[in-house]
């Protein structure tokens, strides 16, 4: 406790440095897990999950030093992490997102369709509003990943939460882990508690129906 109360600063650089390498790949993931829930052909959907469930099984530091060479950019920085996270979120929402859209009642699509709407009309007023909840529990669990994940990226020069095991372990000093440690876990339980707010504000017609 004390060697977090002395190095206080340094704990709050490194969780906004955490917290941008971690949200930015969740909105990016999220958005494009969406989308491609909504635009892949059912013929392609296979093809698209074998993809997906490839890439998350490669390890996070494996992919992180493997991006540079397949794209081009600088070994050591954020942008890896970033590209590769994004891609891991993109891997896990999809699944979330196919369940989410999959679940939900066919007489519903059809009598928007009857009633004239559009599909961009359908998907915006119909199809996402009632696919929140399975988004949201979607977009809970892999912030957590997410969340945990980042925390390698110190390994490759960003200088997050996870830079204090690094040094922690390098200089001996157990404090230092724990308090890594124990910050990732605030992190994650702040993000989680905010996501469950956020499915509450958007979802208020659940609380009439509960009722």
């Amino acid at each position: 406790m004390n060697w977090a109360l002395n190095n206080l600063e340094l704990v709050i650089q490194l969780s906004i440095t955490h917290l941008y390498v971690s949200l930015l790949p969740l909105l990016i993931g999220f958005v494009l897990a969406v989308v491609l829930a909504r635009v892949v052909p059912e013929r392609l959907v296979p093809s698209v999950t074998g993809t997906l469930g490839a890439i998350y099984a490669i390890p996070s530091l494996a992919l992180f030093v493997t991006l540079p060479v397949l794209i081009g950019t600088n070994f050591v920085g954020p942008t890896n992490v970033l590209i590769a996270l994004s891609l891991y979120a993109v891997a896990a929402m999809f699944f979330f997102a196919r369940d989410a859209f999959g679940a939900l009642p066919k007489a519903t699509a059809e009598f928007a369709r009857a009633q004239g709407l559009s599909p961009l009309q359908r998907f915006v007023y119909i199809e996402l509003p009632l696919a929140l909840p399975g988004l949201v529990s979607g977009a809970r669990v892999t912030a957590a990943s997410t969340i945990s994940m980042a925390s390698i990226g110190a390994v490759v020069g960003v200088r997050n939460l996870g830079y204090l095991f690094l040094d922690g372990f390098q200089r001996k000093i157990a404090d230092e882990i724990l308090t890594g440690l124990f910050a990732i876990f605030v992190l994650a339980i702040a993000i989680d508690l905010a996501l469950w707010l956020v499915g509450k504000a958007l979802t208020p017609w659940r609380r009439s129906i509960n009722v």
